[in-house]
């Protein structure tokens, strides 16, 4: 056969006839000698490839952290064993408070300083429980997601050329590589916000709760009241900080995705002066950036304000506990105690509000990253397919049609062609003629719209992916220096 072929996508080949095996069901009886170019084709309707299959694939963003989670169960219960440590000395610490504040009304300095040094004892052992919480939650948060960028970046790795070409469900390099990096830094932040709210906030909420309600349980049923208020804003803000930051989220990729793409293309922008219209594109995915991320900060400022009206609260409590007294019902340390109980309540709730709305903000991330991983693959590989054990090179693609998207021309039509086993085969042809367009298809990185290609008289299609592509050598044109 010719040396040099042209293969391009606005000229029908002609090809000389000569019979040829019938290594697949209808092959042509058409073998490429030689090309004479006709008039250019006219791009006609091409039947949809493939679609994904509508299963299963969308998982809640805590689903999705499920697995990672449990498999930092030692860290987070090690963590959670500290938090019950330091709720327990909390609990031990605010009665001691009202006793100690009876002991310098009536100045009894023995009892002053045991009091002061079983104070101390118990913050001292609240203070590192509450350092070890930390650390290990930490621990735990960062392992986790640390494992879920590793599983995302290999999902990333299996999914189907079409996917970094502009395909179905593409998405640009830049914001894949902003998902794997700063979001999920974002998301090891939420992470640990929930591991160590939930069971701490919990276990002082529970704590402090009883010390109320063993002091008064009038006075405590007066404090609860306001309890359901804060719920319930806390709830609505949240789901709006959600809103705000999935649109933060997506601008500030939307920039790293464009510094991707222009900043190794700098060349191009240089020789077409482009520098003007380049820096006044990116000036309009900052400004967008910014107005975003104003409404993010805003919104963030304006929750913790909210919840911390909750105070007034402790004012009527005050008002309350004042009736109280003077009824003789409670006494002045009972009532410190109490009020003291009542602000280390409002922390454990305050901290649940904080913990929702930075799931809220977490979220998107959390959705954007996992996103990498699911999908459904085009090109897979059959479950009785063959390995190549020894290839002597005869290659045929018979009858083959292919385009890249379904609303695109079609790039190759009906191409019939033999390279036989030693032959040495130059493809010639424009920039956009399909010469990497047949790379591609011998290694199954696409399937055609109709033919098959075989080697050795092999439909691909029944090879395995690993043993087709291991004899194949792809040399790329981009060499780095």
């Amino acid at each position: 056969m010719s040396s040099s072929m042209l293969i391009s996508p606005h000229y029908k080949l002609h090809l000389n006839p000569t019979l040829i095996p019938r290594p697949c069901p209808n092959p042509t009886k058409e073998k490429l000698r030689t090309f004479h170019f006709c008039t250019p084709l006219s791009p006609r309707p091409v039947a949809a490839v493939s679609s994904f299959l509508d299963t299963k694939l969308h998982a809640t963003p805590l689903q999705s952290l499920r697995p990672y989670v449990i498999s930092q169960s030692k860290p987070i219960l090690l963590g959670w064993l500290c938090s019950a440590v330091s709720a327990f000395s909390l609990s031990k610490i605010v009665p001691r408070i009202g006793q100690f504040s009876s002991r310098l009304a009536h100045i009894e300095l023995t009892a002053i300083r045991n009091e002061g040094l079983l104070l101390g004892a118990l913050v001292a052992a609240k203070m590192v429980a509450s350092y070890l919480q930390q650390a290990f939650l930490w621990e735990a948060a960062l392992t986790a997601v640390s494992r879920l960028r590793a599983d995302v970046f290999g999902k990333v790795l299996e999914r189907d050329l079409s996917f970094f070409e502009g395909g179905r469900d593409a998405v640009l390099a830049g914001d894949i590589a902003y998902r794997i990096t700063a979001e999920a830094s974002d998301v090891a932040s939420t992470l640990y916000c929930l591991l160590s709210t939930i069971v701490p906030s919990a276990l002082q909420l529970s704590a402090m709760a009883m010390q109320m309600v063993a002091i008064s349980p009038a006075l405590s049923l007066i404090s609860a009241s306001v309890i359901p208020c804060m719920a319930l804003i806390v709830a609505h803000l949240g789901e709006r900080l959600r809103l705000i930051s999935k649109k933060a989220h997506l601008s500030i990729a939307a920039i790293s995705a464009y510094l991707n793409e222009v900043l190794p293309a700098i060349l191009f922008v240089k020789a077409n002066n482009a520098e003007f219209s380049e820096s006044t594109r990116f000036q309009r995915l900052v400004s967008a950036d910014l107005l975003e991320r104003l409404k993010k900060k805003k919104m963030k400022a304006l929750i913790p304000q909210i919840t911390q009206s909750i105070y007034l609260g402790a004012l009527f409590v005050f008002f309350v506990g004042s009736m109280v007294v003077s009824s003789g019902s409670v006494d002045g340390s009972g009532i410190v105690s109490f009020v003291t109980s009542f602000f280390l309540l409002i922390e454990p709730i305050q901290g649940i509000g904080k913990a929702y709305n930075e799931f809220k903000e977490g979220e998107p991330a959390i959705q954007r990253l996992c996103e990498l991983s699911r999908f459904k693959p085009e090109v897979t590989e059959k479950p009785n397919a063959i390995p190549l054990d020894h290839v002597a090179g005869d290659v045929r693609f018979i009858d083959i049609s292919f385009t890249y998207k379904e609303s695109a021309p079609i790039v190759l039509d009906r191409l019939n062609f033999h390279v036989k086993a030693g032959e040495t085969v130059a493809l010639v042809g424009p920039s956009g003629g399909g010469k990497t367009t047949l790379a591609k298809l011998l290694l199954r990185l696409y399937d055609p719209l109709s033919g098959c290609i075989t080697v050795d008289g092999h439909n691909i299609q029944h090879i395995q992916l690993g043993s087709l592509r291991r004899h194949v050598c792809l040399v790329s044109q981009d060499i780095e220096q």
